[in-house]
């Protein structure tokens, strides 16, 4: 309760645009890409959703998620470049041939639905994601290549409305892959060509990204300072405690998301 009371003062004070300075909102996403992106180096628990959700704080879903995938793009890149000799690219090619105009049609949905209504799914999906993970994942077998091309199309739409695809596909690449690294670089090389899709959608839809340069520049600096703490932290941090740190703060901002679209 401590905590979600904390986190709700906070949002209190980031929604309002009368209330909130550029420099708070700046410090605030800062901070949350780094820690969010510790998180992820360390338990690979999805920080990318945190982060989306504490932009959602601020901004229209159909506006925090094209920034949050520009955070994400050089986090997502840089790894895939770190690990380029592991990327199964017949996988990868794959799963990139439908994600633009996929991501085109999630734009298109995005940008439809009333600005509350994609804060209601965003907080849904965020709590589903936090307490019943397994419900988002496939849990077949081992898959032929080329169903990856439908599996890029559903990660194109995925990353467009909701702004996250990894926790519904992840289980997909893992099973098309022939070891750990090959799915954690492959995974990564995908992410990359989903996010400059996404961002290439929303910008043919109107959105500017220069705009929220500021923004994008201080997320792409806490996920980087992120990504190398996270490193050196790996198997030194219980992850039982971290997944329970988590759940509680997605929970927190996925609950004052929902009551912000509906009060």
């Amino acid at each position: 309760m401590l905590i979600s009371a904390a986190i709700d003062q906070v949002c209190h004070l980031a929604i309002p645009a009368t209330v909130l300075t550029g420099t708070v909102e700046l410090v605030i996403v800062g901070i949350a890409a780094l820690a969010t992106s510790v998180l992820s180096a360390v338990a690979g628990l999805g920080g990318g959703v945190v982060l989306l959700v504490v932009l959602a704080q601020f901004h229209p879903t159909a506006v925090a998620i094209p920034i949050q995938g520009s955070m994400q793009l050089l986090a997502n890149g840089s790894r895939a470049a770190f690990l380029r000799g592991d990327i199964a690219w017949s996988v990868v090619w794959r799963s990139a041939f439908l994600l633009f105009p996929a991501s085109l049609v999630g734009v298109a949905v995005a940008t439809w639905i009333p600005e509350d209504a994609g804060r209601v799914v965003l907080g849904a999906f965020s709590l589903v994601f936090a307490w019943k993970p397994k419900i988002l994942k496939w849990r077949g077998d081992r898959l032929p290549e080329n169903t990856m091309i439908g599996v890029g199309a559903l990660s194109g739409f995925l990353n467009s409305t909701i702004g996250v695809s990894g926790p519904v596909t992840s289980p997909m690449f893992r099973a098309v892959t022939a070891s750990h690294i090959a799915f954690v670089a492959s995974s990564a090389a995908s992410q990359t060509f989903a996010h400059l899709a996404k961002i290439s959608a929303f910008s043919v839809d109107g959105w500017r990204p220069q705009e929220f340069l500021d923004l994008i520049a201080v997320g792409i600096v806490g996920v980087l300072i992120g990504s190398r703490i996270g490193t050196r932290l790996v198997g030194r941090l219980p992850e039982s405690t971290l997944g329970t740190v988590f759940r509680v703060t997605l929970t927190a901002l996925a609950v004052r998301l929902l009551l912000t679209a509906v009060t």
